[in-house]
């Protein structure tokens, strides 16, 4: 099955869901490369007041990872980015991640919500772990999932992000420290109030200052990360050791050749004889 408009092509690789509301597809992106989620609305009564919102609350342009939504076959699609890799959720059920990363990761969060200028209906969704996917250098996508999008377009997102942080950081919270987190923390209702950027602004400020506080004297690292500092350090001596030895090496054989050369300059020719032939040296 192919689901198509005047300008994109998206054949459907699988179908999430189906009833009589909506189906839910994963496609593919003919123009990235990528997948897509195709959101497929078919009650009629429902599409007029929703592609007038969406008109109204969407630019394309900056929020890239909305692709476009059109009609097919009397049914209104919505089309979004769709990433496939681990989720957040996988991520922190297999691995205690460590202050600094956790603190890095939801500053990426807040500042793609931020460069995207993502709506409210739409952000309210990144802040759930299951919709988050995390690559290995920790370069973050989100996923979509809207089918709700006709009765539940009124969010509160920095709702969420509260509820979010508090799933993040809940060590920290519950231990009461480090300071400036607990007091971000505190401040995260009013800060919602102000906006995404004002909020992203002061996560940035506190987040710095307990960075350089805790320079040099940072929690335990997973196992991993350990393992990876020793074999950097034992590298470190290693390389050093093996330059050594190879300029000691050097040195040697350069002083064996020279004596080489010297004891070949005293040694003269000796001509006992040629071939059968006996040379008497007394004549």
């Amino acid at each position: 099955m192919v689901i198509y408009t005047y300008g994109h092509q998206y054949p459907v690789t699988s179908v999430l869901e189906s009833n009589d509301k909506y189906d839910v597809y994963i496609c593919s992106d003919e123009e990235t490369g990528g997948l897509c989620r195709v959101l497929r609305l078919k009650d009629k009564s429902e599409i007029p007041e929703l592609v007038a919102w969406l008109s109204e609350q969407v630019d394309p342009e900056v929020f890239t990872d909305y692709k476009e939504h059109f009609m097919f076959d009397d049914s209104l699609c919505i089309v979004m980015k769709y990433t496939q890799g681990l989720t957040l959720a996988d991520k922190s059920d297999t691995e205690a991640a460590p202050l600094r990363e956790r603190l890095e990761l939801f500053r990426k969060i807040l500042e793609r919500a931020v460069l995207l200028d993502i709506p409210d209906y739409f952000l309210d969704k990144c802040f759930y772990e299951k919709n988050i996917i995390v690559a290995p250098d920790m370069t973050l996508s989100f996923n979509y999932p809207i089918e709700d999008i006709t009765g539940q377009r009124e969010c509160a997102p920095v709702k969420r992000a509260e509820q979010f942080f508090k799933n993040v950081f809940a060590r920290e919270i519950e231990r009461k420290v480090p300071d400036e987190l607990i007091e971000f923390y505190k401040e995260m209702p009013e800060l919602g109030g102000a906006g995404m950027i004002e909020l992203y602004s002061r996560y940035y400020m506190m987040m710095t200052a307990l960075i350089e506080r805790n320079a040099g004297n940072e929690e335990p690292k997973s196992i991993w990360y350990k393992l990876w500092d020793k074999i950097k350090k034992v590298w470190k001596v290693l390389k050093k050791v093996l330059i050594i030895a190879l300029l000691a090496a050097a040195v040697a054989y350069l002083v064996f050749a020279i004596k080489k050369s010297k004891s070949s300059e005293k040694e003269e020719p000796n001509f006992d004889s040629i071939g059968t032939v006996t040379i008497d040296k007394d004549k």
